[in-house]
């Protein structure tokens, strides 16, 4: 007689997904539903480009997060799907940066640019060496749109930072929040890759201003002057600058149109 065949039900670890899912919810219902119109509106953002972002991005999540509560564990590899994924909210993430004016520039556009151009590396490196930590990597990187807005809401309402405004507040939180969504990954190295990858994100963004500027009106004397100006020229196009420079470049209403926003700083409210 052959033995029975036992069947074992998987149970769905439903625990993990409300955690994860209802911070999303709240933020969508009670912020993002009502802000993106607004936000796109008053910054001269392209509404397309901030939906496309946002759902990308939430779709990603959610179908990871989906994934491991039916599995039960998060050694999860990233699909054609999800990788086409990442790179659409890459292209919109470089898109957006380039005309963030909220909280100070100097501190709140590296870890967004850092999160746009290495979130799609990690996640091909990802697919392709079949590793599940680097994929866990590059999606708790998207939590950093909580944690961001969670941290702004605790600050504003709580009396543990009297006194500072709005945008002070907006500049602490979305680099500690992006930190602090890497070090959740929980893979060893990740969040002090992500801090320096930062740091030096600042750098370059300065040293192209400055080049910038010194280089502008004189003509190249060299193959090598040739080159930087090209080299320039092409991380302008993809925001790696600090504003001034980029608001010479684009002339783009976004950079240079008077804001009235409670997270920009009376520095940005250029005419």
């Amino acid at each position: 007689m052959e033995p029975a065949t036992v069947t074992v039900s998987r149970k769905v670890d439903t625990g993990s997904l409300i955690y994860h899912g209802i911070p999303y919810l709240i933020i969508l219902l009670y912020h993002t539903r009502r802000h993106v119109r607004m936000y796109s509106s008053k910054f001269f953002k392209n509404k397309t480009c901030l939906y496309i972002h946002i759902s990308t991005g939430i779709m990603e999540s959610a179908r990871y997060h989906i994934t491991k509560a039916r599995h039960g564990n998060d050694d999860l590899l990233p699909g054609m799907m999800d990788v086409t994924s990442c790179l659409i909210w890459s292209w919109s993430s470089v898109i957006l940066v380039k005309t963030l004016r909220r909280g100070d520039p100097l501190t709140t556009r590296p870890p967004y640019q850092v999160a746009a151009f290495m979130r799609p590396v990690v996640c091909i490196t990802s697919y392709f060496l079949k590793s599940p930590s680097l994929h866990r990597v590059s999606i708790s990187a998207l939590d950093s749109f909580v944690y961001a807005r969670l941290a702004i809401f605790f600050l504003i309402y709580t009396p543990y930072l009297p006194g500072y405004s709005y945008s002070t507040i907006y500049s602490f939180s979305i680099p500690l929040a992006a930190l602090f969504s890497v070090y959740s990954s929980r893979v060893r190295g990740a969040s002090l890759l992500f801090f320096l990858l930062t740091a030096y994100v600042a750098k370059l963004n300065k040293w192209v201003t400055q080049r910038s500027r010194i280089l502008q009106g004189s003509q190249p004397e060299s193959y090598y002057d040739l080159i930087e100006r090209y080299l320039l020229t092409g991380l302008i196009s993809l925001g790696f600058a600090e504003l001034d420079t980029l608001r010479e470049v684009t002339k783009s209403d976004a950079l240079t149109k008077p804001i009235d926003d409670e997270y920009v700083p009376k520095s940005e409210n250029v005419s």
